[in-house]
């Protein structure tokens, strides 16, 4: 089977999801499957060598296309929208030079680009969030965000006609596709490219990795529970003091955006991790980030205000604190925050107990199933 890997995305920013993708090929491909990845990106400054990307780019998995930008103005994808000859075109000359068996790619806006890849392809949707609601709430911090909802909702169903399988990555993602071909595969990670981390400092440290201008983060809610609990430090990673408005306690540090190599070591002082607090705010109670899967990895025991698919379908094991996807609620939880932190110390948390809840392994191998279902239909 050859997978061609249709990959938009800024590399600079998003170190996260290149983690994910580079677990995701490297099981597809030992599992037997030809696949090349062919990136999109308007980051020129950053080698790929550098990435999470750079060993299948040296083993010549990854090819590279750059897009134009002006300021914010994407070049490329108003000629690609305009039907002009743009970076896109190369693209689909690409595709069809490698010809591949299907096409898969992440969340995405339409564009002309992926029409045309979906006539000739097979094209699996990836979905990792429910779009209309995400993109609902970000309409409300600027016009950009505005224009770009309003144009997620005129044009998402011209993108879906086109699609031949969705792969939600929670139920209750499928479930807004019920009348595709879909099927439910949580976000996995290669936990055996992480380190187990030691159980932590005598310190009660909370550790969360975030990113700005995400409300469903939860950052504030984050910071007003440091407030109920000054004993406890907390650690926030990926935004910084600047970004966030409101007056900080002296227990919280934000350390701004660090890449891989620099947060890591940051694990070995957490006592627990957090996810994100504030999923109800895009009418959501079901996730399964990929900040939760590192935290899994490192071997650190995770609070979890929401559903997530691993353990839903698996169950819940008492190394996850499991609140309520409401703001008072869990606001209202600092004793069972407080008694699962004294608990950390004791549940000797290894990679081996966590792999099968979020390991690459396990979970590719149901979607490269689902791909050959794909493939076969009205063959």
């Amino acid at each position: 089977m050859k997978i061609a890997y249709l990959l938009p995305i800024n590399i600079e920013k998003y170190g996260g999801v290149l983690n994910k993708v580079d677990s995701q090929v490297s099981a597809w491909i030992e599992a037997g499957m030809e696949v090349r990845i062919i990136l999109i990106t308007s980051n020129r400054n950053t080698p790929i060598e550098t990435t999470a990307l750079g060993s299948l780019y040296q083993r010549g998995v990854v090819e590279v296309h750059y897009t134009r930008e002006k300021g914010l103005l994407p070049v490329d994808l108003l000629k690609d929208l305009a039907g002009l000859k743009s970076s896109f075109s190369k693209v689909l000359e690409r595709l069809h030079d490698y010809n591949p068996d299907l096409v898969y790619t992440r969340s995405t806006q339409y564009q002309p680009f992926y029409k045309r890849v979906g006539v000739k392809y097979k094209l699996v949707l990836e979905i990792n969030t429910d779009m209309s609601s995400e993109y609902k709430i970000q309409a409300l911090q600027s016009f950009r965000y505005f224009f770009r909802y309003l144009y997620f909702i005129l044009t998402n169903h011209l993108l879906l006609k086109k699609v031949a399988g969705i792969a939600a990555v929670t139920f209750e993602i499928e479930e807004k596709y019920k009348d595709m071909k879909s099927g439910v595969f949580p976000n996995s990670i290669n936990v055996g490219g992480y380190r187990e981390c030691k159980k932590g400092t005598t310190e009660q440290r909370i550790l969360f990795i975030g990113s700005p201008g995400m409300p469903w983060h939860g950052v504030d809610i984050l910071v007003e529970l440091a407030t109920k609990m000054p004993e406890v430090y907390f650690d926030i990673i990926g935004i910084s003091a600047s970004e966030f408005a409101s007056t900080v306690p002296d227990n919280v540090h934000f350390y701004g955006y660090l890449n891989k190599s620099e947060y890591l070591p940051l694990f070995e002082k957490a006592r627990a991790t957090v996810a994100s607090l504030a999923f109800f705010r895009n009418g959501m109670n079901e996730a399964c980030p990929l900040k939760v899967r590192e935290y899994l990895a490192c071997c650190k025991p995770v609070i979890l205000p929401y559903k997530d698919t691993a353990f839903e379908q698996k169950g819940y094991p008492d190394w996850v604190l499991k609140l309520e996807n409401d703001k008072e609620k869990i606001l209202s939880s600092t004793g069972e925050i407080r008694s699962f932190l004294e608990k950390c110390d004791e549940f000797n948390l290894t990679q081996q107990q966590v792999m099968r809840y979020v390991d690459v392994e396990y979970i590719e191998k149901e979607r490269v199933s689902f791909f050959r279902e794909i493939i076969k239909k009205n063959v």
